[in-house]
């Protein structure tokens, strides 16, 4: 009987000593251990029809945007050109005019040619941020398709009735 108190004692000491000086050993709670269990649920979301052709449209529009914006920016470019060619033509005329002689006149045509230069450089500026701007909704509305196309996709497992 001493010999079972004494090895209830030293295991209640050794446990104490431990629990004291390597906390680690005992058990610890962590977001894996819970005191009651709770039911894990999961949120299942199908693609309907009526998303498929929400996407659809979206990327019809993106399309039909990105079709706008490019002919946008070609006309800018056609306006750039008629514009160089008139500059080019101006210069031309400008500088063979100041090489006979120096005159109020001709320096006004030397003004005009540099003024078609400088629309010159508005026009292809603006030319080319329409372009990219016509570049960026292009690739939106190839994303969208690519959305669209798998959404076509996840609808037809999910119903596959409505293949």
């Amino acid at each position: 009987m001493k010999t079972t108190l004494l090895l209830i004692y030293s295991a209640i000491y050794y446990a104490a000593s431990v629990a004291s000086f390597c906390p680690s050993f005992l058990p610890q709670r962590n977001s894996f251990t819970t005191t009651s269990l709770q039911p894990i649920t999961t949120a299942l979301k199908v693609v309907t029809e009526e998303d498929v052709i929400a996407l659809v449209e979206k990327a019809e529009d993106l399309w039909a945007k990105a079709y706008e914006a490019r002919q946008a920016a070609n006309k800018l470019s056609e306006k750039a050109e008629a514009i160089g060619l008139d500059a080019e033509v101006s210069t031309s005329d400008a500088t063979e005019a100041l090489k006979q002689s120096i005159s109020v006149e001709k320096v006004g045509d030397a003004t005009t040619a540099q003024n078609l230069s400088l629309d010159l450089g508005y026009q292809l500026e603006e030319a080319l941020k329409a372009q990219e701007e016509a570049d960026e909704i292009e690739l939106r509305a190839e994303k969208a398709l690519a959305e669209s196309e798998a959404a076509l996709e996840q609808h037809l497992i999910d119903f596959p009735e409505n293949a």
